[in-house]
């Protein structure tokens, strides 16, 4: 890896290799663009980015199926970010987007149990904040729990140390533990915990107390007054994927190469071997694809071995009409095993061209985790998919 900012003109240009063409390669791209433009490098620095399938955004691309639905590999949306030149360069790239309100839930069938009104089973997510919208008993088991808790004590060991000493027993065994290890595809007490500070809330136990008092009633009315977070969307286009193509566009096509898959990397020649037998020389390479593949490619710490899960998109496009309770949702989250997916996002909420037709249709995609050595067998996942 290499700082762009730190390579100066000289009469020696260099030659870079970006493999992968997702979000963070075109930003590095684009940073070397801009230095190159400003002079600070040499015009004559030579750029080469590899890119395996026929077009770039990595795992943030779209795909468009034969009946006219599009679906983003995963659930990319934007908001409030912390890098400002980001926020910059996707802004320029798409002049229009759509604010939408974030609107999460999670489904507590497994412990509201209410089957008159199938829709008191979601509850505002995140579920810590949501413990007055459950049953009396586990209500105050939670409470006493979190009350209980001490600000002082020994650093959490693991993941599920951490959620124990954060939130309880009860709420960590109704839904932080079975959500996250469907998410995961391990126990929690297998992962650390060093990447969890500041990304998981935590709860205000004297504003748990006064809101456990309310009705369900008061509790959706405050809910509903409250002020919704927003995220971005690009309006008019297909998919998030289309931000990357423009932002790509914008750039010197002759550095783009498609199709063309990096197999080896060669930390001592300075080379990147490609599928088709070629070699590309480097100064720098800027590796973009996961870790556990560069470090097979490039034979670096062969003795390592980095635990991953994978996951696999359904998605399912339906004629209208939307049920109501759906229209202005953005994505739910289920923790029960018995659910195959752990999160289902209502994607033709975001845009009204992500359908063919957004009068006749809706569609949602879910993400299903497995672990890095389960085999992927479509129609059994597609069938439990649609059973729910």
């Amino acid at each position: 890896m290499c700082n762009c900012d730190e390579v100066m003109v000289n009469d020696n240009p260099k030659k870079f290799v970006i493999i992968g063409s997702g979000p963070t390669a075109l930003g590095a791209a684009y940073r070397l663009n801009e230095l190159i433009e400003e002079g600070r490098i040499s015009s004559s620095t030579e750029v080469t980015v590899l890119e395996k399938e026929c077009e770039v955004g990595g795992l943030a691309r779209s795909i468009t199926d034969r009946r006219g639905f599009t679906w983003d590999l995963g659930v990319h949306v934007t908001g409030h970010s912390k890098y400002p030149k980001f926020t910059q360069i996707i802004t320029q790239a798409v002049r229009q987007w759509n604010n939408v309100p974030r609107c999460v839930k999670a489904y507590m069938r497994h412990v509201i149990q209410d089957d008159d009104n199938v829709e008191i089973n979601y509850v505002p997510y995140p579920v810590q904040d949501s413990i007055p919208y459950l049953p009396e008993s586990i209500k105050q088991r939670c409470l006493k729990e979190i009350s209980s808790i001490s600000a002082i004590s020994e650093a959490a060991k693991n993941f599920d140390e951490f959620t124990l000493k954060s939130f309880g027993e009860t709420l960590q065994a109704i839904f932080i533990r079975p959500y996250n290890e469907k998410v995961w595809t391990v126990a929690l007490n297998e992962m650390n915990c060093v990447w969890v500070e500041n990304r998981i809330p935590k709860v205000s136990i004297e504003d748990l107390i006064r809101r456990c008092r309310l009705t369900r009633e008061e509790l959706d009315r405050e809910e509903n007054e409250k002020t919704k977070s927003m995220f971005r969307y690009p309006r008019g286009c297909r998919g998030i994927g289309e931000v990357w193509k423009i932002v790509a566009s914008e750039l010197p096509e002759k550095w783009f190469h498609f199709n063309t898959p990096a197999v080896k990397v060669g930390t001592k020649n300075r080379t990147v071997l490609l599928s088709d037998g070629r070699s590309v020389d480097y100064d720098y390479v800027i590796s973009t694809i996961p870790i556990v593949e560069l470090t097979r490619m490039a034979s670096l710490c062969p003795t390592i071995r980095l635990r991953h899960s994978k996951v696999v998109l359904v998605g399912i496009g339906m004629r209208q009409p939307q049920p109501d309770f759906t229209e202005h949702l953005s994505w739910l989250y289920f923790p029960q095993p018995d659910i195959i997916f752990y999160r289902c996002t209502f994607m033709s909420n975001f845009n009204e061209r992500l359908t063919p037709n957004a009068v006749l249709f809706w569609s949602v995609l879910v993400e299903i985790g497995m672990r890095s050595d389960e085999t992927v067998d479509e129609p059994s996942i597609i069938e439990c998919t649609i059973k729910g």
